[in-house]
């Protein structure tokens, strides 16, 4: 039988090491990751074991590495090369790509669903909705109550639309968390003042990002 065992990992630290870019938004978005992975590491090593996670598009980030590093069984998919560590890589598109339904207990996409099927990072398959097909996918992919972290840019675009959507209140329902998903808890941060967690209000006045935790089941 599984038995928790005391908090034994520093999680600024992970936080840290996960991060290859620290750019701008990065470590909002990787400490609002880690509030939801951090209890894992509650987990002995054989529980931790049984734990699958799935990193969508962890091209720009040791996340997958970090977290086989702790014991999980990790699986990362990108179109390039990733710094995964002890975790299976799998390289490929993730719109061309299909994993068996229900295989995954959590799903991380950092700062990725918004450039997907768009003419950027060398990606050649390009599809207009691309962001709402590999939603879909993470839905399909996860176990019956798992639970997907989700980041997106919110708020006043500040990249071409070649390169990545940004998000409004409208679009983050419709094309992000549409009628599959549970939302248990959304987020905002901005860049005004320094990055840092805001209102909706304030982030769709500025350059933003959406934090997402969404549970896959039926809505309450």
């Amino acid at each position: 039988m599984c038995r928790s065992l005391a908090f034994a990992v520093d999680v600024f630290e992970l936080i840290e090491k996960s991060m290859v870019n620290r750019a701008a938004e990065r470590p909002v978005e990787y400490a609002f990751a880690w509030s939801v992975l951090a209890p894992l590491t509650f987990l002995p090593a054989e529980c931790r074991r049984r734990v699958r996670i799935l990193d969508v598009g962890g091209g720009e980030s040791r996340l997958a590495k970090t977290l086989a590093e702790l014991g999980f069984s990790v699986t990362v998919i990108d179109i390039g090369d990733v710094d995964r560590g002890g975790a299976e890589l799998v390289r490929a598109n993730v719109l061309s790509y299909e994993f068996p339904e229900a295989s995954f207990d959590l799903i991380v996409a950092i700062s990725t669903v918004e450039h997907v099927g768009l003419p950027c990072y060398g990606q050649t398959l390009l599809d207009p909705d691309g962001d709402v097909k590999v939603m879909e996918k993470i839905h399909r992919w996860l176990k019956p109550n798992g639970l997907a972290v989700v980041t997106v840019p919110f708020g006043k675009p500040h990249h071409p639309p070649s390169f990545e959507r940004v998000y409004n209140r409208d679009a983050l329902q419709s094309r992000i968390i549409g009628d599959r998903w549970r939302p248990l808890l959304t987020l905002f941060a901005c860049s005004s003042k320094g990055w840092r967690t805001c209102s909706m209000e304030e982030a769709e006045t500025c350059d933003a990002c959406a934090l997402l935790l969404l549970v896959k089941g039926e809505r309450v």
